[in-house]
């Protein structure tokens, strides 16, 4: 199917450009949409599941580049909620929780788990845009602020699925695209501004090109700011991935991203060594069909159980963190608490 480039481009101006001027839509919808379609949202959470870490460690990549973005970097600063590893653990296990809660549950139903997350980060966001106001930010959390967002959790699986060795046929992303399109939606993001709208390739191409013009620059020019929110970031989702390492993630992301013209952040042999780890997996163990059948559903498998045993029994984030973890053990995520003056 082709692509009209010119549309796609006028799109990418909308949300880059007039949505910095919307705020997120503070009264949401409970109801799903018209075109919601479950048996397609359910497939894409499978869809998900399949991949699990390959499309974990481009969310995870996902979210550093979204730290580039100024308008969602000064928020993060205000609320002063992970500028260190053990408050960036909270926030960003925080943001698997909820994550994991919407790959999960029935969104159908008003009073599933689901749903009741979904309203909790909507809340939270419509908290931090009144507290950016208060403080003389200006406008933030605005369409274009949930849009650059809503790239970190889907525009590297659509762009560079490839390269991350994610499988999957058309219809599966289709159905992931309809998945963060659904969700977005009930996050108050207008359809005008959802990264999502629009036909695969229509999607793929936006994402492509958001990439291409937005991030990757971003990437080439960071502030002293972003390199201290990434650094507590790496460092606080050690717990669950202890091998991570700043400066190889930081590397094969940078490459992933097309920024090829960086200083070698490769000093040491550790770094050297994790980097060597990261490509190998995803060049050799997920993409050799042989290979990938024993190891795509072990390493599925150990990242999820990770994300579980930090969730209800933090033992390795005490360890690095101290006891205080335990009292972030509870069934519900919970919601991160925003100033109000």
């Amino acid at each position: 199917m082709t692509v009209d480039e010119n549309e796609v481009k006028e799109r990418v101006r909308v949300i880059l450009e007039e949505g910095c001027d919307v705020s997120v839509d503070k009264k949401r919808s409970k109801e799903l949409p018209e075109w919601f379609d479950e048996e397609l949202f359910t497939r894409g959470q499978k869809y998900f599941y399949t991949n699990f870490y390959a499309m974990f460690v481009s969310k995870l990549m996902g979210l550093i580049l979204v730290l580039t973005v100024p308008t969602i970097l000064d928020v993060l600063i205000l609320t002063n909620k992970s500028s260190d590893p053990y408050n960036a653990f909270r926030r960003y296990l925080d943001t698997i929780r909820h994550m994991i809660r919407w790959y999960n549950f029935d969104l159908k139903d008003s009073t599933s788990k689901s749903q009741k997350s979904v309203s909790i980060v909507h809340g939270l966001h419509c908290a931090a845009s009144r507290t950016s106001e208060k403080a003389g930010l200006g406008l933030r959390v605005s369409q274009r602020d949930m849009a650059l967002t809503q790239f970190g959790f889907i525009g590297l699986m659509l762009v560079k699925k490839k390269e991350l060795a994610i499988i999957g046929t058309e219809e599966d992303e289709r159905s992931i695209v309809h998945f963060w399109r659904t969700i977005g939606y009930l996050l108050g993001i207008q359809d005008k501004f959802n990264l999502c709208q629009g036909t695969l390739e229509e999607v793929r191409c936006v994402c492509s090109i958001i990439l291409k013009d937005y991030y990757a620059p971003a990437l080439r020019k960071p502030t002293p700011e972003f390199n201290q929110m990434v650094e507590a970031l790496i460092d606080g989702m050690k717990p669950i991935s202890p091998m991570l390492d700043l400066d190889a993630f930081m590397t094969y992301l940078t490459e992933i991203c097309g920024v090829t013209d960086m200083d070698n952040r490769l000093s040491t042999r550790y770094s050297r060594c994790m980097y060597n780890i990261q490509t190998y997996t995803h060049d050799v163990l997920l993409t050799n069909k042989w290979l990938a059948v024993i190891f795509r559903p072990l390493l599925n498998y150990n990242l999820r159980f990770s994300v579980w045993i930090n969730i209800k029994f933090p033992f390795g984030a005490a360890f690095r963190f101290g006891t205080k973890v335990f009292s972030r053990v509870q069934e519900t995520p919970h919601p991160v608490q925003v100033p109000t003056s």
